[in-house]
């Protein structure tokens, strides 16, 4: 179940002058709504892990995206940010006293044209019509993630797990494909570089790395979604040690993947409500449409964050790399969702 969101294409767009200048304003801590959801049930029996980071909105210098309505209450208080028009989070943002910068993107599991992408239609030899389909924001190769204010709205279909083709011999097989039939979703990374533009035109991806939200002072993260899909997750995607992408089954290979994350290991992410129902179980998180969710790094109760097999590792807050709403395949299910107002909470 390898998933991809570190080797994906990523190419941000950066701010403008106006993008530096939009206010800030005071916000409101003491909000307690969304945080004791339900716990959900009737997650995928298998490891079906992945979630791949799609091409995100191009950036880092330059650019014609722009922001407003950042909110922050310092020095102790949440901060809100909103992205660019064009999905871009800068650390140079109005407010963003988080150090968090990247970009929004898609990701499906026949996109993208990494190590670790389209795995779908490349390894598990599915035609891509049988694959998760993405039909808002445009997928990979596309650029950007348009949205206006923060509502990050996306629609598409995922699939039914397929027999694995002959010889196939990843999690699952030979009845279920789970490591190349996972799903879609979309999602942000925490801390990317803007991407670098060469002399023909094109952009280098910029660097993906791990950020530490005590540095911060940061103790969750908060969310609104509406239209939540019936087979959920929401994922914290997290770099490896190299002892435990060596333990994975089959180990993960230095030589393709030399700063291994949690998109390649065969359990997938770390996400939220992980472990409600025991290891290796898979339930999707405990989401409450159109309210406040709030999930907390540091909560080590079965609803917390931790990976769905902490056997294999577990959840560590100081190397994560980003969020992600994983819609899970394992029907064919239209999905039509919108994330708002993502807050990074100090107090409770």
């Amino acid at each position: 179940m390898m998933k991809f969101l570190h080797h994906s294409m990523l190419i941000a767009l950066g701010l403008s002058a106006a993008a530096l200048a939009s206010a800030c304003s005071s916000s409101s801590s003491d909000d307690d709504s969304g945080s004791g959801a339900t716990s959900g049930t009737g997650g995928s029996t298998g490891g079906t892990g992945g979630s791949t980071g799609g091409t995100g909105a191009t950036g880092g210098t330059g650019g014609t995206g722009t922001t407003g309505g950042n909110t922050c209450e310092t020095p102790a208080g949440d901060t809100t940010l909103i992205p660019s028009d064009s999905g871009w989070t800068d650390a140079k943002d109005p407010c963003n006293d988080v150090g968090v910068q990247g970009a929004w993107y898609p990701y499906g599991d026949q996109y993208g044209s990494g190590p670790g992408d389209a795995k779908c239609t490349r390894i598990g030899m599915h035609m891509a019509s049988e694959c998760a389909q993405i039909t808002s924001p445009p997928p990979p190769p596309a650029m950007g993630f348009t949205n206006t204010g923060g509502f990050m709205h996306t629609t598409g279909n995922v699939e039914p797990i397929l027999a694995c083709p002959s010889m196939l011999t990843t999690s699952g097989c030979p009845m279920s494909d789970f490591s190349n039939m996972w799903g879609a979703g979309i999602g942000f990374d925490f801390n990317a570089d803007g991407a670098i533009p060469n002399a023909d035109g094109t952009t280098t991806p910029g660097a993906k790395h791990v950020w530490d939200p005590d540095m911060y002072g940061v103790i969750g993260i908060a969310f609104t979604i509406t239209g939540t899909p019936l087979n959920f997750r929401v994922e914290f995607p997290m770099q490896l040690t190299a002892a435990e992408a060596a333990a994975d089954s089959p180990p993960i290979d230095p030589a393709i993947f030399p700063t291994p994350t949690t998109d390649e290991h065969s359990a997938g992410a770390p996400y939220w409500g992980a472990q409600a129902n025991g290891d290796g179980k898979f339930p999707k998180s405990p989401v409450t449409d159109g309210v406040e969710n709030k999930i907390y790094f540091d909560d080590t109760t079965t609803m917390g964050i931790e990976s769905p097999k902490t056997t294999a590792y577990k959840f560590d807050r100081h190397r994560m790399l980003g969020m992600q709403f994983h819609v899970v395949a394992g029907a064919n299910t239209p999905y039509d969702f919108t994330i708002s107002n993502i807050r990074y909470l100090r107090t409770r």
